[in-house]
């Protein structure tokens, strides 16, 4: 069966300190596509950081002398991009996996200075870590007391971005420590991606935005945006897929594509959390570079197929308990089946009967079985006449769990066809979608061509979700087969990101149904329909959770109230593409 979500992302290949410092040998300039500036050739400047370091450089045309905290000098080859009267220079530092990037106000000689070095972390050492430091140029004069500031002002701001390199990309700031990313110029197509990120205010009109991708490449993006242009100019430090050095300037162009609402206090910039906020990201005062982390793939356990088997035997849970999404905002459970005898027939097979016995039991089997199955089910009415329902295939193997949704004034139906599996991963679910119609004495002739079928009509569109008191998050609906979500902290301010491989299907104006698997993170499954009409979802969650002690396989209900926060408009950016 071939089940969505299989090749979702990329696999990078671990590096050690020797190889990288190889690729680092000798000390590379950035590359750039069109000629990099030369406003800083034959200049001499003094840059002083708060907490230090003193960064003392003498400038030629092609390579610079610098001297740190008035240590020996060393000479490396430089790049700078200019943006009106903001420099953005960039250097590695020979014999070594570490280097600057210097955002310098020409204005104001105000600077703030990014220290970037691999292997940070040590068990993924291609990943470039940063340190943020705010400064000035020494010019003689008594120290100033401005300096560059973290800022929450450009959060919610959506932006599309076409750059000298060849690269094309929509950025989302849903967070004030996080964003996300769809690369357009991948000819593989775009997916959503997310990344740990710093945002800090230069002055109204320029801002600096950076991201490391934990848990992708590794790789180092830093920006200087033109709100008022829509321009910018930037710098990537990292390794590319195929593990050679990916070091280069660029500028671009861009456009504003919309706003989503941000609803935390205007003075929080993201930089204040509560102690167990602070332990669960990860957040190390006293390790230099350490940033709010995510790192779902390292987790979960990495369960072998005899694994998940066994899992599956002793500790299968069905509608026991809450599993991570704490859904205690999910819809009444509907008894509007009970009683009710009918067949799913769906293009190009399978065909299922059901004999719903009450709103907790039912009876099913495949065409042309003889003998019934029995389980337990939920199911939701989200809109007139449509009924949720789910229920697992108890002894299927690969373990399997079936989602439809019956259209009962109209006979058209929609399957979500799961299973414990994707093809990459023994423990990841896989899922594909499909189409057809109800058969039903008495009920509404099925269609003969009518079907319900994906859809961008969401595309864009960002929701906060409660699904209790006190777990929410914002969806940010940003390819059409692919969304991020946010993960809000108690004051409401956005935080951990995460993306997955999703689809859409419109089943009426009153209803549509999504459903994600969350690849390279739990690996569970996610479904639900939203009625746009009274803003709640209600839906199911399927997968291996549990602790590593006590593993199990489970099926919760799962539902939320959502508040519409604006969006993004995106489909002419991926028109462009499907032409």
């Amino acid at each position: 069966m071939n089940y969505f979500g299989a090749t979702f992302f990329d696999r990078y290949t671990p590096l050690t300190d020797e190889q990288i410092q190889l690729k680092l040998t000798p000390t590379p300039a950035a590359k750039s596509s069109a000629p990099a500036s030369g406003a800083l050739a034959g200049k001499t400047i003094k840059i002083i950081l708060d907490g230090g370091p003193v960064l003392e450089y003498v400038f030629a045309q092609d390579k610079l002398t610098l001297r740190e905290n008035g240590g020996a000098a060393v000479s490396a080859p430089y790049s700078v991009k200019e943006l009106e009267e903001i420099l953005l220079l960039t250097h590695m530092i020979p014999d070594t996996a570490r280097g600057y990037s210097v955002v310098l106000d020409r204005k104001t000689d105000l600077v703030t200075v990014f220290e970037v070095w691999f292997g940070g972390y040590e068990r993924d050492k291609r990943e470039v870590w940063r340190s943020v430091s705010f400064g000035y140029i020494d010019c003689g004069m008594p120290a100033p007391e401005k300096r560059h500031t973290l800022t929450n002002r450009i959060e919610g701001t959506g932006t599309y971005w076409k750059n000298d390199d060849g690269t094309e990309q929509l950025y989302f700031f849903p967070s004030v420590i996080w964003s996300s990313f769809v690369e357009l110029s991948d000819p593989r197509g775009g997916i959503t991606k997310t990344a740990p990120s710093d945002y800090i205010k230069i002055n109204d009109r320029f801002y600096i935005y950076s991201r490391v991708e934990q848990e992708f490449s590794g790789g180092f993006t830093l920006e200087v945006i033109d709100f008022f242009t829509v321009r910018h100019i930037g710098v990537r430090l990292g390794f590319d897929l195929y593990d050679a050095l990916d070091y280069r300037v660029y500028s671009g162009t861009g456009e504003v594509t919309g706003r989503s609402a941000n609803l935390e206090p205007l003075n929080d910039y993201g930089t204040e959390l509560p102690d167990d906020e602070r332990l669960r990201m990860q957040i190390l005062p006293s390790v230099k570079g350490s940033r709010p982390s995510y790192r779902p793939k390292l987790a979960h356990h990495d369960y072998t197929k005899a694994q998940v088997d066994e899992i599956i035997r002793n500790n299968c849970k069905v509608y026991e308990g809450q599993s991570i999404m704490s859904s205690f905002n999910a819809m009444e459970r509907s008894d509007y089946m009970a009683g009710k005898r009918f067949t799913l027939n769906y293009d190009d097979g399978p065909v299922w009967e059901y004999d719903i016995i009450d709103a907790y039991r039912l009876k099913w089997r495949a065409a042309g079985e003889k003998s019934w199955h029995e389980e337990i089910y939920q199911g939701f009415e989200p809109a007139k006449d449509i009924l949720l329902f789910c229920h697992i295939c108890t002894g299927s193997d690969p373990f399997r769990c079936l989602i439809h949704t019956i259209d009962f004034s109209n006979a058209l139906v929609t399957c979500v066809d799961a299973q414990i599996g994707n093809g990459r991963k023994a423990w990841e679910v896989g899922q594909k979608a499909a189409f057809g119609v109800l058969e039903i004495e008495g009920g509404p002739t099925p269609p003969a061509v009518k079907r319900h079928g994906f859809t961008t009509e969401l595309l864009g569109k960002a929701f906060s979700w409660a699904y209790s008191d006190t777990m929410q998050s914002i969806h940010v609906y940003s390819s059409p087969e692919s969304y991020s979500w946010t993960i809000m902290h108690p004051n409401n301010a956005g935080g951990w990101m995460w993306s997955s491989p999703c689809f859409y299907v419109k089943l009426r104006d009153d209803a549509y149904l999504m459903s994600w698997t969350e690849d390279a993170c739990n690996g569970n499954l996610g479904t639900f329909i939203v009625n746009p009409r009274i803003m709640h979802d209600s839906g199911f969650f399927f997968g291996i959770g549990g602790t590593e002690e006590e593993p199990d396989v489970h099926l919760t209900a799962m539902g939320a109230f959502a508040r519409p926060l604006g969006g993004f408009d995106l489909m002419r950016y991926y028109g462009k593409k499907r032409q």
